[in-house]
């Protein structure tokens, strides 16, 4: 064809409501030309002349990449044209190793279009394939993308065909579909050892997506509760857990389940009753717990304070005390209150606590002088946030004799209550390089949450500390004092980052963090950090992006252009840019740079989102600055995405989407 049209051509074209020209330009032999009068064709009315030009495109598969079969298949399956069923059944039934393997996108066509022809077009093909030992991967996803019930039970035939190898997938189809009439054989499998780990765990993952008002599946014999029991103890804990969320559904299943807590407390070594099983039940309750009420509740808190108590497995414990206090409530709490004890279940126990309706807080301050219990205790009040326990938190945080992590705690909750007199004692042991190191960062980093002004000279020296875990706590903690010296100093940590002193690549990204919470007295230093981006690992300018987009101000939104229009650095200098040089990123910077300026569409985002689409900017910057411009909506944001789209040297699906926005904005439509 001699005269080809060009892009811009084809975009007036589109604007135009031009359907002959393009129809025309779908069957020329330059591909890009093809290509994009192809995908335009899909958003058109789906007139016979676009409907006769597409299959024409779709036929040509002696050389799939001119006429843009891909593309026409998608485009038939847009417009949910009929016509095309039985060629695109022919495509799937090819598989993937016909020309131009045109089986997926003929399979994505015939979901778009769904209806009874195309469910039965599927499952004839589905028996054909079956009975001849092919491949239908491609077949059942569809069928299980349009949820068609009519395939439940050529799907199950089906699954015993391909057992045991290849039956996962069919399992999975069987659970988007959501019948129940699939839950006996669900049910078959989840139990049987013969069906392998990761095929008992699809059927019970697929009997999760059974209706539940359904439930549970009609099986003959046994119950289905009876055929969970094996997979509510499978050696894989994942597995285990499904299981006991089926058999919580049901009274019968929820008997099984106290049954497995009991006897394993009775028998603590007994195989039916594994520790990973027992914890899964406890889980339940403590997710569930208006489930397992009962009109007489005091056996199965009996058999959970046992569990807390006695049993050998650490996971165990905790699940058991998340239960006691979901399924008891305040009565819970001697219980909860003798945990703090155990170090292996005290911080779970301490939140559990701070958690309940009316939390036991004399006791606990009580607690504070008792060893053994003292740090749970102090984590217990620290969540309950009453100022009251500050006094005694204070003199616990100051007593020499008691242990190191005993202290560090009381610090903690010292933070967590924000409690302002706490500062000045708390900044003296932080700064008393004779205490425990660990003691130290804990301390800093409780005046990081309290935020007293004047307790900042304490953790800009502790920042400097040569004890590592000091120097990090107080490099975070710098990040509650919303004031420019704390900002210049993380700053400064960020850029030493590449002097012979490094700072190391962890403190680096703790500074810009810090950074982000600061705020508005950050903003010059994150800006400045910005321009010398390229000089940091994708880790670090990723965390420079998000403190820059969380700023609304005009100068965050310029840093994130540039850094979104800067050119990618080749692979082998990712980490080594130039100093001094021009501005380069690493791709998955400059996306999340891009994406950050695509949430700040407004109108007023209008210029640096039009930047992004000058001739030199990076190619994922400019789809996202276009979805932006969408997103806006007003006629000036239009003329900028018609005006980029003029220009483009080669056409992507998005540039038609893009187009089809703005021509149905103005009402122009493709055909009749």
């Amino acid at each position: 064809m001699k005269g080809e049209p060009s892009i811009s051509d084809l975009v007036r074209m589109r604007m135009a409501g031009d359907v002959e020209g393009l129809c025309r330009a779908a069957r020329s032999d330059a591909v890009d030309v093809g290509a994009f009068a192809t995908m335009a064709l899909g958003g058109s009315t789906g007139s016979p002349e676009v409907v006769e030009t597409l299959l024409a495109c779709l036929r040509r598969r002696e050389n799939p990449s001119v006429g843009s079969p891909w593309q026409a298949a998608r485009a038939l399956g847009r417009l949910r044209a009929e016509r095309a069923v039985p060629e695109l059944l022919w495509l799937v039934a090819e598989g993937p190793h016909s020309r131009g393997q045109l089986d997926r996108p003929a399979a994505d066509a015939l979901v778009d279009m769904g209806g009874p022809e195309v469910v039965r077009g599927l499952l004839d093909l589905l028996d054909r394939q079956t009975a001849a030992g092919k491949s239908t991967f491609r077949v059942i996803d569809a069928l299980a993308r349009l949820r068609a019930p009519e395939a439940v039970t050529p799907l199950l035939a089906t699954l015993w065909s391909r057992l045991p190898a290849q039956a996962e997938h069919v399992v999975r189809a069987l659970g988007a579909i959501g019948d129940r009439r699939a839950g006996s054989a669900l049910l078959v499998l989840a139990q049987s050892p013969a069906s392998g780990e990761h095929l008992r765990r699809a059927a019970l993952r697929a009997l999760h997506e059974l209706p539940e008002a359904d439930w549970p599946p009609a099986h003959p014999y046994p119950a289905a509760e009876t055929l969970l029991h094996a997979a509510q103890r499978d050696p894989d804990p994942e597995t285990a857990r499904l299981a006991t969320a089926l058999l919580s559904r049901t009274a019968d299943g929820r008997d099984h389940l106290w049954h497995v807590v009991r006897e394993a407390a009775r028998t603590p070594d007994a195989p039916e009753c594994p520790p990973h099983a027992v914890a899964a039940v406890c889980a339940q309750v403590a997710t569930e717990p208006g489930l397992f009420v009962t009109s007489a509740p005091g056996t199965y808190h009996a058999l959970l304070r046992h569990q807390l108590r006695e049993s050998a497995a650490p996971a165990v414990r905790r699940a058991a005390a998340g239960a006691l206090a979901a399924f008891s409530g305040p009565p819970a709490a001697d219980a909860l209150l003798a945990a703090l004890g155990d170090p292996h279940v005290s911080d779970t126990a301490a939140d559990l606590i701070a958690e309940l309706t009316h939390p036991p807080f004399p006791r606990l301050l009580s607690l504070l002088t008792k060893a053994g219990q003292q740090r749970g205790a102090a984590r217990a009040l620290g969540g309950i946030g009453d100022a009251e326990a500050a006094p005694a938190l204070l003199a616990l945080a100051a007593d020499l004799t008691a242990p190191a992590a005993v202290r560090a705690s009381a610090a903690d909750a010292l933070g967590a209550l924000r409690h302002a007199r706490a500062a000045a004692p708390l900044a003296a042991l932080a700064a008393d390089e004779e205490q425990p190191g660990t003691l130290r960062a804990r301390a800093v980093r409780a005046l990081g949450l309290i935020g007293a002004p004047e307790s900042l000279p304490v953790v800009l020296a502790c920042a400097r500390s040569p004890h590592e875990a000091v120097r990090a706590r107080a490099v975070a903690a710098l990040g509650g004092f919303p004031v420019p010296e704390a900002a210049r100093a993380l700053g400064e940590f960020v850029t030493r980052a590449l002097a012979p002193e490094d700072t190391g690549p962890d403190i680096t990204r703790t500074a810009v963090l810090a950074l982000g919470r600061i705020g508005a007295p950050a903003l010059p230093v994150l800006v400045a950090l910005a321009d010398g981006a390229d000089e940091w690992g994708d880790d670090v300018a990723d965390r420079l992006v998000a403190a820059l987009a969380a700023r609304p101000e005009a100068e965050a939104t310029a840093a994130l252009l540039r850094l979104a229009a800067a050119p990618e650095l080749p692979p082998k200098v990712r980490y080594a840019a130039p100093l001094g040089g021009p501005l380069a990123l690493s791709r998955p910077a400059r996306e999340a740079a891009s994406l950050a300026l695509v949430e700040r569409g407004t109108p007023e985002d209008l210029a640096p989102l039009t930047a992004l689409l000058g001739p030199g900017a990076w190619f994922g910057a400019q789809e996202a600055a276009v979805h932006a411009l969408l997103r806006i909506g007003t006629a000036e944001a239009h003329e900028h995405v018609l005006a980029f789209c003029h220009r483009a040297a080669h056409f992507s699906s998005w540039h038609v989407e893009a187009l089809d926005v703005v021509a149905e904005a103005r009402g122009v439509r493709l055909g009749p």
